[in-house]
């Protein structure tokens, strides 16, 4: 094995009352995919922040080519060769697509930018990221959330790093997409590029690492080949347990029809409406490609896009469609996108919660912290939030602490319908685990239950029912013994139909 490109020895990281980093360590070789794995909070982040000039360490040492190295910003470890392409996008939205691929190496001829040439090394870029058929001139926000990752990713590529650290990449990706980026990080590797690679998805671990290091609680658990490590071992080393069962038992669904939806076709569709009722507890899935509507659906029946024809009715009465009055119906929906949609980052998390339930904690109509505390304090007992108390700020909490406050703050309204979009994107085994056991929970006391994922494992371990999206209709439906992946394939493939 060729010697280390990067490495990192016995790095140590404290914040108030908190120490993100015990002497951690970490080797990355060039040709090299190295995951690094862990639930959230387990220093992953601050690694990262580390490694790529962000924050200085208080102890250790950083080695490029054994050399020591002191990067005391990005800027000065992008020379170094480190470059790192976030989970939390970073496109500029209101620029061209080729000012986002160029940003920060830009070509330029006496001052001014070369139009021409920066288009086709961004086009080239493009094309290895699997996006050929986008317009390098268009503007970037009009692009899908998927595809703006892969732009940052073929940043990265123009900028000819030595070591990419990927921080959840495929968190927005599937089908095509993922295919593509796992097809780039093959391709880096096969030109000496090391990869850092940090995942939810474990099954990636088995497709794309040659290493592994696990940390829990800002530690090293252990470091070694990729073979060395199953699924059943990374969890256990993750979670400092064995999770042996990731979804809980289902509860049997009532026989009162909670939310009828009939002859809905979702806003800029074109087809067939589809027809849908779901009883008290029953948990109904959304599976398909990316693209292939499963979203625009739930955002449709959510109130928040109104559909081209159809109508939707909680208990028998009818609901209008818009926000407001779903939710007063009783249908609440929580985005994908909990960041920018479902949550005020800079806002501590007891005004989070009960963002949605002003009424409750407003007296003589001004806001009282003491009754935003006190609805903090329930909802987290009741969900199992983990914050350091009700006056943190949101945008520290952990993304499956994040969701639960996302959860929190709907359920406070006290629905009958609860429509979830990508419930556990971006989240670990152990948080995730948690997400089930709540929605399971909810079901189990009588709500109502739609949500989209794009993880198929999620929709057949969860879901009593599965609608299956294609070309932005309702391809099909299955239950019972016909809900598996190969059937949910079939028909988002349109290889097979089922009534």
């Amino acid at each position: 094995m060729e010697k280390p490109i990067l490495e990192a020895r016995d790095l140590v990281k404290s914040f108030p009352g908190v120490r993100a980093l015990s002497g951690v360590s970490l080797l990355c070789h060039p040709g090299r995919v190295h995951a690094l794995l862990g639930e959230n909070g387990a220093g992953k982040s601050t690694l990262v922040r580390i490694l790529t000039g962000n924050q200085a360490a208080d102890e250790g040492e950083l080695l490029v080519d054994g050399r020591p190295v002191h990067p005391a910003d990005p800027r000065e470890a992008l020379a170094y060769g480190v470059t790192a392409v976030y989970q939390e996008l970073t496109v500029l939205p209101e620029l061209p697509v080729t000012d986002n691929v160029m940003l920060g190496q830009e070509s330029t001829r006496r001052g001014l930018l070369r139009r021409g040439r920066q288009h086709e090394v961004a086009r080239e870029a493009l094309k290895r990221v699997g996006l050929g058929d986008v317009d390098p001139r268009a503007r970037a926000g009009t692009l899908s959330a998927a595809a703006q990752q892969l732009v940052e990713i073929a940043r990265a590529l123009v900028r000819g790093s030595r070591v990419v650290l990927l921080d959840e990449p495929s968190a927005l990706l599937a089908g095509d997409r993922l295919d593509a980026l796992h097809s780039v990080v093959r391709q880096l590797t096969a030109d000496g590029v090391a990869i850092i690679y940090i995942t939810h998805r474990l099954e990636e671990v088995a497709a794309l690492a040659d290493d592994v290091t696990v940390l829990r609680d800002g530690q090293v658990v252990s470091s070694g080949p990729a073979a060395d490590y199953p699924v059943d071992r990374i969890v256990r080393e993750m979670v400092g347990r064995a999770v042996d069962t990731v979804f809980p038992t289902a509860t049997e669904p009532g026989d009162e029809e909670v939310f009828t939806v009939r002859g809905l076709i979702p806003a800029g569709t074109a087809g067939t409406g589809f027809d849908l009722t779901v009883r008290a507890g029953e948990i109904v899935g959304v599976a398909g490609l990316l693209g292939s509507g499963r979203s625009r659906l739930l955002r449709a029946l959510a109130g928040a896009e109104r559909p081209a024809q159809g109508t939707i009715s909680v208990a028998g009465r009818p609901v209008r469609s818009s926000v407001r009055a779903a939710v007063a119906a009783g249908v609440v929906l929580v985005p994908e996108e909990r960041k920018t949609e479902g949550l005020v980052l800079d806002l501590p998390v007891r005004a989070n919660v009960t963002l949605a339930d002003l009424r409750s904690v407003a007296g003589g109509g001004w806001l009282s912290a003491a009754r935003e505390r006190e609805a903090y304090a329930k909802e987290r007992d009741r969900l199992g939030i983990r914050a350091s108390g009700p006056d943190q700020e949101t945008r520290q909490l952990s993304g499956g602490n994040q969701q639960k406050i996302v959860l929190a703050k709907w359920l406070r309204t006290r629905p009958r319908v609860l429509l979830l979009d990508e419930p556990t994107r971006g989240i670990d085994i152990g948080a995730k685990t948690e997400i089930y056991r709540i929605i399971a929970e909810l079901a189990a006391e009588g709500l109502a239950v739609v949500f989209v994922s794009s993880e198929l494992p999620e929709v057949t371990g969860l879901a009593h029912r599965v609608l299956v999206c294609r070309g932005g209709q309702v391809a099909g439906e299955l239950s019972g013994e016909r809900i598996d992946e190969e059937h949910i394939m079939h028909l988002a493939l349109g290889t097979q139909e089922v009534p």
